[in-house]
């Protein structure tokens, strides 16, 4: 669900500048989309506890209501890591289940307003969102800062499992998604880096360390984890600050 979350908050921001219509941003997120809002988050419909709508009526939406000062920031989520989230508890739930969310952090009067969340759930090949009203969010971090932060995470975790002397394993083949037209070179340049960094700490986590004691086992697995958490701060920061921001 990260990549297509990445591209839905690429897609809503290109839409809220007017870079792109919102048939064209349905063409590039594909037809095996539903939305349910029953909040109205997106404005006055037809709420239902159970219906959903094809995504071009939310997106048509998002575009008529379109204004530069409107920002859509990329959410991962894990146990203890709200990365900003600040409820309610229920929305929270479900983008923990989730994994990701989509989430408005900035926003203009008579603009969607911050705090609209898109949560995913996958259903086969296809892909449910829930939209909610919830508290304005923290802001993801800045592409400057996550970069900084990524690199010297990287340049540790080297050195500790170096300490370890574990065999190094292969380098993954992590093809970064593409970010929306209003995103700079170097937003691309840090988030194919920190695509390549978080199937790195996925592929070492899902491998036992060879030849390590329980000790070093466990600094194996908490250097992973700083560096898988470092990279999806960068993922984050890479896509959620267009430069209609």
């Amino acid at each position: 669900m990260l990549e297509t979350c990445l591209r839905l908050t690429c897609l809503l921001n290109d839409l809220s500048a007017g870079r792109i219509t919102a048939p064209e941003a349905e063409r590039q997120l594909g037809p095996l989309h539903h939305v349910h809002d029953a909040d109205e988050a997106l404005g006055p419909g037809d709420p239902d506890p159970i219906a959903s709508v094809p995504i071009r009526q939310p997106l048509a939406r998002v575009a008529h209501r379109a204004s530069p000062g409107t920002v859509w920031g990329l959410y991962p989520v894990a146990p203890g890591r709200l990365a900003g989230l600040r409820g309610p508890a229920r929305v929270n739930q479900e983008a923990m289940t989730a994994g990701v969310a989509v989430v408005c952090h900035a926003s203009m009067p008579g603009a969607i307003p911050a705090g609209t969340a898109w949560i995913p759930t996958p259903v086969g090949p296809a892909v449910q969102w829930q939209i909610h009203r919830a508290a304005p969010p923290l802001p993801p971090p800045t592409a400057p800062e996550a970069g900084q932060q990524l690199r010297a995470v990287v340049s540790q975790v080297a050195a500790d499992l170096g300490r370890l002397e574990t065999v190094a394993g292969r380098r993954p083949d992590a093809l970064a998604p593409r970010l929306g037209r209003g995103h700079r070179h170097s937003d691309q340049v840090l988030l194919d880096l920190a695509w390549t960094m978080l199937a790195a700490a996925d592929a070492g986590l899902e491998t036992a360390g060879q030849m390590l004691t329980a000790h070093g086992t466990g600094i194996r697995e908490t250097s992973l984890r700083r560096l898988r958490d470092a990279a999806l701060d960068a993922v984050a920061a890479a896509s959620s600050w267009p430069q209609n921001s």
